[in-house]
């Protein structure tokens, strides 16, 4: 096509192909939308965001589930359940407004348990498996383990060798504690996997649809 031909009245210039851009072609948008990124980006950060909560509030709220005794001394303590416990060393405790701050160690530290219902005293063995947290301001030591058959109220008791006293420190008495953050962390991470896979899956989805989408666009539309 000359210049002067351009120039010339009611001349309508045919219009050449173009190369489709990514997102369109022909004016028709490729399917399926690029907001499944933004979808597929939603997902991903919220996995993390639940990640974080759910493992700050149930890591956070397992110690409100343990029963708290100040030692040396004996006290009731009411057990709802039968089957397994495990008795704590809590030597960074708060019972009240008083904070407990000990040694790890306490050596000569003795323990009982008796069934107020019927007189018999529970058999207390060292735990076989070495349990501890540190959650909420409060950090403990697996040391004894016990079963009881029948839930009541028990009396409580434990001293130190000799004339009984010492320092005084915190005991805390909980059932399926170490299975309760076992199950809290790898609750917390399924949320987390869950969540990238599937953003990662969509992601992966939407490319390929739209490649194809664009391929087939390309072919429709080509000279």
């Amino acid at each position: 096509m000359s210049t002067k031909d351009a120039w010339r009245p009611g001349f309508q210039p045919v219009k050449c192909a173009s190369r489709p851009e990514r997102h369109a072609v022909n004016g028709q948008e490729i399917d399926p939308s690029r907001l499944y990124y933004g979808l597929a980006a939603v997902i991903f950060v919220g996995g993390w965001v639940m990640f974080g909560l759910f493992l700050f509030r149930n890591l956070s709220s397992l110690p409100d589930k343990l029963q708290q005794v100040v030692v040396p001394g004996k006290t009731d303590i009411t057990l709802a359940t039968p089957g397994s416990y495990t008795l704590f060393h809590e030597y960074r405790s708060v019972v009240g407004s008083r904070v407990y701050s000990t040694s790890r160690d306490v050596s000569g530290l003795q323990c009982r348990l008796v069934s107020k219902a019927t007189g018999v005293e529970v058999r207390l063995s060292r735990s076989i498996a070495s349990e501890t947290y540190n959650l909420g301001g409060r950090s403990g030591v697996s040391m004894l383990d016990f079963q009881i058959d029948q839930p009541g109220v028990y009396e409580f008791w434990a001293g130190y060798e000799g004339t009984g006293e010492g320092p005084q420190t915190v005991l805390s008495i909980g059932q399926g504690f170490g299975m309760g953050i076992i199950v809290t962390v790898f609750g917390s991470l399924a949320i987390v996997f869950g969540c990238i896979g599937l953003s990662v899956a969509i992601a992966v989805y939407t490319a390929v649809r739209r490649q194809k989408a664009y391929k087939r666009a390309q072919d429709r539309y080509a000279i």
